[in-house]
């Protein structure tokens, strides 16, 4: 009984709602020629409102329904309009089959609640006078279908989702919502195609396939990936299950295309299911090769992009050896590889370029990967950073620097009242230290922002 009280509460159409609990009560009570003809009702009434949301929505071909139920409705309780409604109402289960609100299946099973709605009421169906006595396990059994065909699920359906869906992620305007690809290609749409758009946007995630010119198929790529990672908030196992189907295809890519995937889902432990032992090792030896530039020279931005693979834990567990090849980059590469991925991970990496910048160039690269970072730091670590900003003359008197601490202050604002204080100690010991005359690196900015919000009398 629980299980069905929850289904109902999981009825997708809100107006639909009051006629399946109604169903429900008669059943509960004894009822059940009401309940079954109740349950129809709800079943016709879905359809009906699923069917002109399209419309409203812009399905041209649901158009012409919703004039339909318009017209038939105008009439009113007169002769003309009971049969115009009868009339949609013996077509209806094959409408919602058109517009993929159910199939095949469906259908048939939404067929014998129809009919045996129609021994409920017209007794005069069965020979010999006799009344029609369903048993209570068939009124419970139809509204179980009807809740698992249709009422639980919305409108929009079969090959209409699909392709809403690569229009939505093929668009131009793509913007990466979360919330948006949840509500509009998981929470409404049923199992079957909810699974299809998933292994899709496997297929698209892990191997770079052709979009028939729609998008370069890299960039289509990336955008699977964050479809990926909103469908695996809502069921981690169905996109682990997709990902793991691509194993035989994936493991034969070439190595470029491997690792821009790990770039892309090295952070998800669905990605690391799908990799074994060999391809790993195959993974490790792209990872720790040659980089193709000297060490005053700046990494290529895919081979720093997938160095920063590093800031992942699974990467970390399942590959250790690129550890190590970070920690002995140059200390441009190694901000290279910083500045792709603003992680945690990089926050005391961060800090010790603070404090052994050797170069105004450096400093300020220093302090942009700061600012960079701003979001992740925690109190202390902004102490740690303020201090050895102040204290490195290559960093404090960079000329981007003055203004970079105005940034720094702006985004670090959430850490509380310690903050302010961080930052008036720090203007006080850049300003001590500040040649006599030189007032662009006494941080007039910072001491302008540091007034203006009261900090400083």
């Amino acid at each position: 009984m629980a299980d069905m009280e929850t289904q109902i509460t999981q009825v997708w159409n809100p107006d639909t709602r009051p006629l399946v609990e109604e169903a429900w009560r008669c059943y509960n009570s004894g009822a059940v020629r009401a309940s079954i003809a109740t349950t129809w009702t709800a079943v016709t009434a879905d359809i009906i409102t699923k069917l002109i949301q399209l419309a409203d929505g812009g399905d041209v071909s649901a158009v012409a329904f919703r004039t339909e139920i318009t017209n038939a409705q105008e009439k009113g309780i007169t002769p003309d309009g009971v049969r115009a409604m009868q009339n949609i109402e013996a077509a209806l289960l094959a409408k919602a089959t058109e517009f993929e609100l159910i199939d095949s299946i469906g259908q048939r099973e939404l067929e014998r609640i129809r009919e045996d709605r129609n021994l409920c009421v017209h007794p005069s169906l069965r020979s010999f006078s006799e009344v029609y006595e369903p048993h209570p396990e068939v009124a419970r059994g139809h509204l179980a279908v009807a809740l698992a065909t249709l009422l639980t699920h919305p409108p929009t359906q079969g090959g209409r989702i699909g392709q809403a869906y690569l229009d939505y992620t093929c668009d131009p305007s793509f913007v990466p919502a979360v919330s948006h690809i949840q509500a509009n290609f998981y929470d409404r749409v049923r199992a079957t195609a909810r699974t299809n758009i998933v292994k899709l946007a496997a297929k698209h995630a892990l191997r770079e396939l052709d979009t028939g010119g729609r998008l370069p198929n890299i960039e289509y790529a990336n955008r699977s990936a964050l479809v990926l990672y909103a469908f695996a908030q809502r069921d981690r196992e169905l996109v682990r299950s997709a990902v793991a189907g691509q194993r035989i295809h994936f493991q034969t890519l070439e190595g470029e295309v491997q690792l821009r995937a790990l770039v892309r889902l090295g952070d998800q432990d669905f990605f690391w299911d799908l990799v074994d032992r060999p391809l790993c090792e195959r993974l490790e030896g792209l990872l720790t090769r040659t980089l193709g530039a000297e060490s005053w020279e700046p990494l290529r931005a895919d081979i720093a992009a997938s160095l920063a693979t590093v800031t992942s834990s699974y990467t970390r567990a399942r590959i250790p050896a690129l550890e190590q090849r970070f920690a002995t980059l140059s200390e441009l590469h190694r901000m290279n590889v910083v500045a792709t991925r603003p992680h945690p991970y990089f926050v005391p990496v961060v800090l010790k370029f603070l404090a052994e910048a050797g170069s105004w160039r450096t400093g300020e690269q220093a302090g942009q990967l700061l600012v960079q970072h701003s979001f992740f730091l925690r109190i202390e670590d902004l102490q740690t950073a303020l201090t050895a900003w102040a204290n490195n003359y290559e960093c404090r008197t960079a000329a981007q620097m003055p203004d970079l601490a105005v940034a720094l202050f702006r985004n670090t604002a959430s850490l509380g009242a310690e903050q302010p204080a961080a930052f008036v100690s720090f203007l006080a010991r850049v300003q001590s230290l500040a040649e006599v005359g030189d007032s662009y690196y006494r941080y007039p900015s910072l001491e302008a922002a540091l007034r203006a919000e009261g900090h400083i009398q």
